[in-house]
């Protein structure tokens, strides 16, 4: 045997692989045993563009459900698809001088979409140093995204029913939109998610609304357009009738708010509750406590505060039964189940 030959190809091989793994490149490296003349790499994406209109073509070897494609934070359903010996094409079609950005497939959008694979579309944008924006605590309700921040990292509060989630004017979908404009301006985005408009949770005790609200918290948490929300804050002003006008005979309680959040009052093994829900699906994602509304006297706490106002007693109380659920669960090995942090209504 030839070392001196043997070195000098181990060392040439050596140099073209690091060549190539420091090239700046996307795409994927198949490594397949005999003939490989018949092997495709999926998904793949086609663009096809003409005068008037573009064509895109997302094709791939798994027959994914509910997908979608999504330019500038738009989600577009598919115009049609075709099926050839397990292979599946999707096609959409867009006006040619509208289309500029990034193109992302998604599939599974019932249940929160997941990225499968994306393209670039339009001319590539020239590459630039990132903006220093100042962070401040700016921030505003449904963010205009034509607002200038002249230079400000603020602060996007966004609103979301479960009841609504397909609605197209408020549901998931445009709420994704909203998070990606936000993003563009170097917003960080906190999510509200109330039950249902007037009803900021599920009444007490019904555990069918508690469900699909569970089930609506878990799509959030997954959607992959959702990933760069800063948290998720859960309901809002509960000790106000007017957040529970929907069903006034049943007050959202203390106790009620705690079982919802981290599961108070059930059995520590039970994980159907907003904060387990979400961290099993994005465990890197904030849950917060939603707002207790100041000056309210309707509902009251058992544990009174040093200053004895039924709206502080409220809180004193909702803060007892949340830590007290959070430290039974974790004694019981149940990791994360107390609040990241607590909304306030700070208006001014």
């Amino acid at each position: 045997m030839n070392w001196k030959r043997l070195g000098l190809a181990l060392g040439l091989i050596l140099i073209v692989s690091l060549g190539i793994w420091f090239l700046p490149l996307q795409g994927q490296v198949l490594i397949t045993p005999g003939d490989a003349a018949n092997v495709l790499a999926f998904p793949q994406v086609r663009i096809e563009p003409r005068a008037q209109t573009t064509e895109i073509l997302v094709t791939d070897n798994v027959a994914w459900s509910n997908v979608g494609l999504a330019i500038n934070g738009q989600l577009y359903p598919t115009s049609d698809f075709q099926v050839s010996n397990g292979i599946v094409t999707w096609r959409w079609r867009f006006p040619t001088s509208a289309l500029q950005g990034d193109v992302i497939f998604y599939h599974s959008c019932q249940t929160g979409c997941l990225e499968r694979t994306r393209a670039a579309s339009g001319r590539p944008t020239p590459r630039s140093e990132p903006k220093q924006v100042e962070p401040s605590k700016l921030g505003v309700v449904s963010a205009n995204p034509n607002r200038d921040w002249h230079g400000r990292s603020g602060w996007d509060v966004e609103m979301t029913y479960s009841t609504l989630a397909e609605d197209k004017e408020s549901g998931i979908d445009e709420l994704a939109r909203h998070v990606y404009l936000a993003n563009a301006q170097n917003l960080r985005v906190l999510v509200r998610v109330d039950y249902a408009p007037g009803q900021t949770l599920p009444s007490a005790n019904d555990n069918v609304a508690l469900n699909q609200y569970l089930v609506y918290l878990r799509r959030l948490a997954r959607d992959a357009r959702l990933r760069s929300v800063y948290g998720f804050i859960i309901g809002s002003g509960f000790n106000d009738p007017a957040s529970f006008s929907a069903v006034p005979n049943a007050p959202l309680t203390p106790q009620w708010y705690a079982r919802v959040f981290n599961g108070y009052g059930e059995a520590v093994t039970r994980a159907d509750n907003a904060v387990q829900v979400i961290r099993q699906v994005n465990p890197h994602t904030r849950v917060l406590v939603g707002p207790v509304r100041p000056f309210k006297s309707e509902q009251n706490g058992r544990n009174k505060h040093r200053i004895d106002a039924p709206w502080l007693n409220y809180m004193n109380t909702l803060v007892a039964r949340l830590d007290e659920a959070a430290r039974a669960k974790m004694q019981a090995g149940y990791a994360l189940t107390a609040p990241d942090g607590f909304a306030v209504n700070a208006p001014g």
